[in-house]
């Protein structure tokens, strides 16, 4: 019985190390792995409505924007993603506000790869994917800002709750100039653009959930020339905050509930391995003791 007490004592220990080892190991290589698996699984349909204009109102139309958001391939810790847009006027595609995309990513970091051969034309900073574990009052530098081919800071505006789900609303907003601009109907213009970017993140994963407002003003020295202005349908919105809400989940279970089983596993184990020696202590010091004279 003491010979298997002390061989089970030993298997205890062993556990206790091998759980030890195993969290951080989880931490740094398990759940980052987890996560990254999620996003090479990307396929996803969202939608915008808004307003598009031209010639300060001469042409004003409501149009809605369907965008296809798909991984289309993965090479070493590169994401190729592939975003189809098709932009719409009572049923009519409008195809200069039409097209597709190719973004190129790196999983880890989550931004853009400036130098990737595969995108459509280069892009950095961040972009449909922000960093994890974002605190609140703390801004977003260097957020892509696709209408001006540029980046530009997302200021943290506030906390919001919604369906249950807690949100960080950003704001960028980023204006440039542009000189000898062809612009069609009108021609050569020294121009200048106005892009504002109003969107919500769960700020645990990182994920973008839905957009309140965007839009893009071109002006010259006379005034305005084009406006867009666009926001997530309600549909999407609710679709989005159902993924944040699965998104939120699946971090907590990576990063907390899976850890504090481990660590209940490491009390328990070293609760018996104390109850072990302790036996074996006590044992020990009754085959130690002395006969007494009557034994004799």
């Amino acid at each position: 019985m003491s010979t298997l007490k002390r061989k089970s004592s030993v298997a205890l220990i062993i556990g206790i190390i091998m759980m030890l080892l195993l969290i951080p190991i989880w931490y740094m290589m398990v759940a980052p792995f987890m996560m990254v698996s999620e996003l090479e699984k990307l396929d996803l349909v969202t939608r915008y409505e808004g307003t598009l204009e031209y010639l300060s109102e001469l042409w004003s139309v409501p149009i809605l924007i369907t965008v296809h958001v798909y991984v289309e391939e993965v090479k070493g810790e590169n994401i190729i993603l592939k975003m189809e847009t098709n932009t719409t006027y009572m049923n009519i595609t409008l195809p200069h506000v039409s097209g597709n995309s190719t973004y190129v990513f790196n999983k880890f970091t989550r931004e853009n790869v400036m130098d990737a051969s595969e995108a459509d034309r280069p892009r950095e900073g961040y972009d449909n994917f922000y960093p994890l574990h974002l605190k609140a009052g703390e801004d977003i530098p260097n957020a892509w800002i696709e209408n001006l081919n540029t980046t530009a800071t997302l200021e943290f505006k506030e906390s919001i709750v919604e369906e249950g789900v807690t949100l960080h609303k950003y704001l960028a907003e980023k204006i440039i100039t542009k000189e000898n601009m062809y612009v069609a109907g009108i021609g050569i213009r020294n121009v200048t653009l106005t892009a504002t970017k109003n969107i919500l993140i769960e700020p645990l994963s990182g994920l973008w959930v839905y957009t309140e407002n965007e839009t893009l003003y071109m002006r010259d020295v006379l005034g305005q020339l084009n406006y867009a202005e666009y926001h997530s349908t309600d549909e999407a919105k609710a679709e989005g905050l159902a993924t944040a809400k699965a998104a939120y989940d699946g971090m907590q279970l990576l990063e907390l509930y899976v850890p504090m089983i481990l660590g209940i596993i490491i009390i328990v184990l070293t609760i018996a391995l104390v109850y072990n020696l302790r036996r074996l202590k006590t044992k020990c010091h009754q085959n130690q003791s002395p006969k007494s004279p009557a034994s004799k």
